[in-house]
C-alpha cells in the first residue's frame, strides 16, 4: 500500500507540472484525467495526450521542435528553447529535467515539453541511465503495485494467505459528526465484544501490528507487563551497585589518596558530577527499550505508545532515582561503617 501511494503522488507530481496546480484552463476536469490515467488502452493514451496538449501551461507549451523536421513550425522572435543544448551541457539535475523523450513517441511527437526521469536500464549497479517520460512511467510503476495489492487483498478475502484476517477495521466518513456518534453507539450485542473508537491519523498508526489476532494481542499484553515488571526488577540492580560504589567513601577505600586534603575538588567532583552524570547516561536508554517492548508485543498507535513509555519511565524514574538512588548510599555506607 505504501509503494502504491508513493508512484500515485509521484504521477500526480508529474501531472501538475504540466498542467500546473491549480489548472487555469477553463474546460478541465479532473475526473476526466483521473479515469484516463489508470485506463491502459491506445485510445485512453490518445485521448489523454491530446487532453494535455489542451489543459497544459503556457510555460509547457513547446517553441521549437527538433531541427530536420520539416513539418515544425517557425520559430518565435526571442523566444528559442533548443533541448538538446540544455541535455548536453548536464546544468540540471536528472529529477528536474523536462526534456522530452527519446523513448516514448508520445512525448516526441507532443506539442508540450513532458516531464521526463533518468532510469536505470536493469538491474544492478553497472547498468546505464536513460531518460523516460515520466508520466508512462510512474503511471506503470502505480498500476504495476496497484494491481499487486488488489491480488493481495483478495487473496486475503478468500483466506488463501498466512497472514489470516485482521481484526482491526478502518471506516471513513463523509461527515465528521457522524463519526463521532458512531463512537458513542453499542455496535454489537456483547459490548465488549466489537469497539470503535475515532482513529488516528494515519502517520499515527504503527502499521505492521494491525495485523495481528485476538489471542496475539492478549499475549503481547501479558508478555509486555512481564517486560516491564523484569526490567522494573534488574535494572535497579546495577543502578544500586554502580551508585554504592562511586559514592566518595568506596571511592575512598580502593583510592585513599581521595580522602586527602589535597584533592578535595576531586572529591567534590565524584560526589557531585559523576553519579548524576552516570544516572542520565543509564536511564536515557530506558525509554528507547520501553518503546522496542511496545512495538514487539502489539502497540498499534504511536501517541499511545509514547504516553505508555511517558507514564511508565515517570514511575520508573520516581522509584529508582528518588526510593532506590537515593538511599542505596546512604545504607550502603551503614553496612561499611557497622
Amino acid at each position: 500500500a505504501k509503494e502504491r501511494a508513493k508512484y500515485l503522488v509521484r504521477l500526480e507530481h508529474a501531472y501538475k507540472q504540466v498542467l500546473g496546480n491549480p489548472c487555469e484552463h477553463e474546460e478541465y476536469d479532473p475526473e476526466l484525467l483521473g479515469r484516463l490515467a489508470v485506463d491502459v488502452s491506445d485510445s485512453a493514451r490518445n485521448e489523454e495526450i491530446r487532453l494535455l496538449e489542451k489543459w497544459a501551461k503556457p510555460s509547457r507549451r513547446r517553441k521549437v521542435k527538433a531541427r530536420g523536421n520539416q513539418n515544425a513550425p517557425e520559430q518565435t522572435d526571442g523566444e528559442s528553447l533548443i533541448e538538446d543544448e540544455a541535455c548536453s551541457t548536464g546544468s540540471e539535475k536528472p529529477e528536474d529535467t523536462v526534456l522530452h523523450s527519446v523513448n516514448h513517441t508520445a512525448s516526441e511527437h507532443s506539442s508540450i515539453r513532458r516531464p521526463t526521469v533518468w532510469v536505470k536500464a536493469g538491474p544492478g549497479l553497472l547498468q546505464p541511465w536513460h531518460r523516460v517520460d515520466a508520466i508512462d512511467h510512474w503511471r506503470t510503476k502505480y498500476l504495476a503495485a496497484d494491481r499487486d495489492f488488489r491480488q493481495l487483498r483478495s487473496s486475503v478475502l478468500r483466506g488463501e494467505d498466512g497472514f489470516g484476517r485482521s481484526t482491526t477495521a478502518f471506516v471513513t466518513f463523509e461527515d465528521a459528526a457522524t463519526a463521532h456518534m458512531v463512537t458513542q453507539l453499542s455496535c454489537y450485542p456483547n459490548p465488549g465484544y466489537m469497539k470503535a473508537r475515532l482513529a488516528p491519523e494515519p502517520r499515527a498508526v504503527y502499521w505492521p501490528n494491525i495485523w495481528i489476532p485476538n489471542h496475539r494481542k492478549w499475549v503481547g499484553f501479558a508478555a509486555k507487563w512481564t517486560c516491564i515488571f523484569v526490567i522494573w526488577a534488574f535494572w535497579s540492580v546495577p543502578v544500586i551497585l554502580f551508585s554504592s560504589l562511586l559514592t566518595p567513601a568506596s571511592l575512598g577505600k580502593i583510592f585513599p589518596v581521595i580522602l586527602s586534603a589535597d584533592h578535595s575538588l576531586l572529591r567534590s567532583f565524584l560526589s557531585t558530577t559523576v553519579p548524576s552524570v552516570f544516572l542520565l547516561l543509564f536511564l536515557n536508554m530506558l525509554p528507547w527499550i520501553l518503546k522496542q517492548v511496545h512495538f514487539i508485543t502489539g502497540g498499534r498507535t504511536k501517541p499511545d505508545i509514547d504516553y505508555s513509555v511517558m507514564t511508565k519511565m515517570w514511575a520508573f524514574l520516581m522509584v529508582n532515582v528518588i526510593l532506590v538512588f537515593g538511599f542505596s548510599g546512604t545504607f550502603w555506607n551503614l553496612i561499611i561503617s557497622a
